[in-house]
């Protein structure tokens, strides 16, 4: 059986009703890799470099598809409030980010779907 990435945004979702800023960390970390694994499955990425993330990113926004395009400009984003809830503990981190991490996930996962 394969494993959908996409998955983590259920799991996202599960933990958005926690309370705390530990749920709320979560949510964003799964949230995010929910999309991003997404799409370097769909790219067909195999790297497992830490750059990986930029590459997902910057083969995206340098697509002739304008609906990719828009896809890494959100994905940097995300990518960008994943890293501040996983490594800035002096950030609060409130429960509108976790409801904007899983959307713009979902809003990722449907431009990328877009294209066959």
């Amino acid at each position: 059986m394969s494993f959908k990435p996409n998955s983590f945004i259920d799991i996202s979702k599960e933990l958005e009703s926690g309370k705390t800023e530990a749920h709320y960390r979560s949510v964003i970390n799964r949230a995010y890799y929910g999309a991003f694994g997404f799409i370097k499955n769909r790219l067909q990425i195999m790297s497992t470099d830490i750059s990986v993330h930029r590459e997902v990113i910057d083969t995206l926004k340098h697509s002739q598809d304008q609906n990719y395009k828009l896809a890494g400009t959100k994905l940097e984003g995300l990518f960008k409030k994943r890293k501040e809830a996983d490594y800035k503990y002096n950030v609060e981190i409130r429960s509108t980010s976790c409801q904007y991490s899983i959307k713009e996930a979902e809003s990722i996962i449907e431009l990328i779907k877009k294209n066959p």
